[in-house]
């Protein structure tokens, strides 16, 4: 499963519970719970990434030719 996919399926469990509260509490608490959620979903999303050329890939050295 790719990093898109597993996003979309969170997005769509969100989407769900969200629904539900919003046929309990009123469409608009549902609205802004997702969009608080959705927020903190992209943001822990992008500051969690690692930086352009943080890991860069090591030369082994040769013990024994």
């Amino acid at each position: 499963m790719t990093t898109i996919e597993e996003r979309i399926l969170v997005y769509i469990a969100l989407a769900v519970i969200c629904a539900f509260v919003g046929a309990f509490a009123g469409a608009m608490a549902g609205g802004l719970t997702f969009l608080q959620i959705a927020a903190v979903i992209e943001a822990l999303f992008w500051f969690g990434m690692p930086r352009p050329g943080a890991y860069k890939h090591r030369q082994h050295r040769i013990l024994f030719n």
